[in-house]
């Protein structure tokens, strides 16, 4: 039996899960959450609980209730938890290389946590975006978002919300870059090869081979975007 002392820790908690489902990409961006007696259910607590989490995270703008019509994951959901300008206000322009190597570390992480959690749905979507960056490959709009779509893909396996929040924000820092590196010759062609090793890396949960899979992609990205660098 839950105290009265425990509620605010459990609201928390549950609170926690929510985020987790949101993150994992289990409800999207967009997306209706279950009912909150479901959610109760799932959980198992009180509806007063599933009502106690959902209006804190109505508070910090993940979701959105409609009395009668439910809960809706906000469709600015990731960039609520941690957006560019909160970045910018308070540290001023980062320069392109500090982004780069931020980068950096969180794809190595982000694929070797993918390499030991992502699930079989997950990895069979990183296989389907790998196909679909392949079928819009002359079309360079279409080509970022689907490759960005991998990308989130692998953070959405590493089964870790912070982390995913943190790779969003490079997302937002770094996507005009992205398409002037894309535009270069051969350029999408070498990248979804190295993501196609990748994805086979965590298809094989062979977390080694995942580290050093994301390693040389980005050593690759630095080779394209700082030339001078050599």
């Amino acid at each position: 039996m839950i105290g009265v002392a425990d509620r605010g820790t459990l609201v928390d908690v549950i609170a926690d899960r929510i985020r987790e489902m949101i993150f994992s990409g289990l409800v999207k961006p967009g997306g209706l959450l279950p009912s909150r007696k479901e959610l109760a259910v799932r959980f198992g607590v009180g509806i007063a609980t599933i009502h106690e989490a959902i209006k804190l995270l109505d508070s910090v703008g993940l979701v959105e209730s409609r009395p009668g019509k439910g809960t809706w994951v906000r469709h600015n959901a990731l960039e609520s938890v941690i957006h560019p300008t909160m970045i910018l206000n308070r540290f001023g322009p980062i320069d392109t290389k500090t982004i780069y190597e931020t980068r950096m570390a969180l794809e190595v992480a982000l694929a070797e946590l993918a390499a030991e959690k992502a699930t079989a749905g997950e990895i069979a979507q990183m296989l389907a975006l790998l196909d679909a960056a392949q079928a819009v490959i002359d079309d360079d709009d279409e080509f970022v978002r689907v490759d960005w779509d991998f990308h989130m893909t692998v953070a959405q396996a590493s089964h870790n919300v912070l982390l995913q929040a943190f790779y969003n924000l490079s997302r937002e820092l770094l996507i005009e870059l992205i398409r002037d590196v894309i535009r270069l010759p051969n350029v999408k062609e070498e990248a979804s090869q190295l993501h196609k090793e990748q994805a086979l890396a965590i298809a094989a949960h062979d977390v080694s081979a995942a580290r050093e899979t994301a390693r040389r992609h980005m050593l690759y990205v630095r080779e394209k975007m700082f030339p001078e660098a050599g």
